[in-house]
């Protein structure tokens, strides 16, 4: 049987309440899609975000331990230069007076060299005087 202008005029009438429904079930089931994305992406990010601070923390306490043991280490070679200078210091107050010594030494030898080298300028001209009186001595 043909449908009727009646059936056909009430199914004209309720097609845009059903196309609307369709559309409001549509948009109702994606905004709780869309919700339900957002809400995991959110949690997503938190927990990067938690795990990216608890990286910077990490390593920041790993930096606070390098500084600190280069600054130990700094002050280490410091005493060290220090120690270094001091023992230089005193072995240079050594040097000074083994030096020292060491001039009035050279000043002593040299003046026995020159002692030494006056008496046997002294005495060598008197032997040939005295081997000449003996050989007089000796002819007479």
């Amino acid at each position: 049987m043909p449908p009727t202008s009646d059936s056909v005029a009430s199914s004209r009438q309720a097609l845009p309440w059903i196309v609307l429904a369709l559309v409001a079930v549509l948009a109702i089931s994606g905004f709780f899609w869309t919700q339900r994305k957002v809400e995991a992406l959110q949690a997503m990010a938190a927990t990067h975000q938690d795990f990216d601070a608890q990286e910077v923390k990490q390593a920041l306490t790993t930096l606070q331990q390098t500084v600190q043991e280069v600054q130990s280490n700094q002050q280490k070679v410091s005493e060290q230069v220090d120690g270094l200078r001091r023992k230089l210091a005193s072995e240079g107050g050594e040097r000074k007076l083994l030096s020292d010594q060491l001039g009035a030494l050279s000043a002593r030898v040299d003046g026995l060299a020159s002692a030494n080298a006056n008496s046997s300028i002294t005495t060598a001209p008197q032997a040939p005087k005295n081997n000449n009186r003996n050989a007089r001595d000796g002819a007479r």
